[in-house]
């Protein structure tokens, strides 16, 4: 009897495992590398835009170009825009960004995962420091902004890109932008303050970028 109902119990359990939700089963987070873009001469004055300190190619279709644009009621401010090689005139222009203010340069990066989903744009903006990065989601020929990270690191007192130290990470529903070493985190009046890297993160759902403050 005893054995019987020892047998009945591991057959229950072994029914339980098997019939187990898998979302019990966590999958394992992917992580976002960062591209390498390659530099290239281009005549973009039919677009409509001449003034473009760099002009970088993220694959043979799609360009991605820093240029200053002038409007009738500001000077010149630089905007990143989204172009399609294969296209003339200003049909080509498949995003064009907000400007970036009063910031003297405007470096693109771009990470994505193993050849699949969304791309990421960080556009890192500043004069003589880091004023942080906007983040954006590229998704083929479409570009959406999500939101911003102002952290910054430290070195040696000036406030210097967060890029090299952010670590990236693709969670299925959400992205995770975690950090890697201490950051400098600005408060409303443009000072800052260093916390730990744990204390500190992003996460990305649909299309809107929040800050959480305990990544543990």
């Amino acid at each position: 009897m005893l054995l019987v109902k020892r047998g009945l119990l591991i057959g229950i359990v072994g029914w339980l495992m098997l019939n187990a939700p898998f979302s019990n089963a966590a999958e394992p987070a992917r992580l976002y590398q960062q591209r390498t873009l390659t530099t290239v001469q281009r005549d973009v004055s039919a677009l409509g835009v001449q003034d473009c300190p760099s002009i970088q190619a993220l694959d043979p279709v799609r360009l991605l170009a820093v240029c200053r644009i002038a409007d009738a009621k500001a000077a010149a401010r630089l905007h990143w825009l989204l172009i399609d090689a294969q296209q003339t005139g200003t049909s080509a222009i498949r995003f064009r960004s907000g400007d970036f203010g009063d910031a003297d340069y405007l470096q693109i990066a771009v990470f994505s995962k193993a050849q699949d989903g969304a791309e990421l744009i960080l556009a890192e903006s500043g004069a003589e420091f880091s004023y942080g990065v906007q983040v954006y989601t590229l998704d083929g020929m479409q570009a959406r902004r999500v939101g911003a990270i102002p952290e910054v690191l430290n070195e040696d007192g000036e406030a210097r890109s967060i890029v090299p130290a952010l670590r990236i990470r693709d969670h299925g529903a959400t992205v995770q932008f975690s950090f890697t070493a201490p950051v400098m985190v600005p408060d409303r009046q443009g000072h800052y303050a260093e916390v730990a890297p744990e204390q500190v993160c992003y996460v990305l759902k649909g299309d809107q970028l929040r800050r959480v403050t305990d990544c543990r």
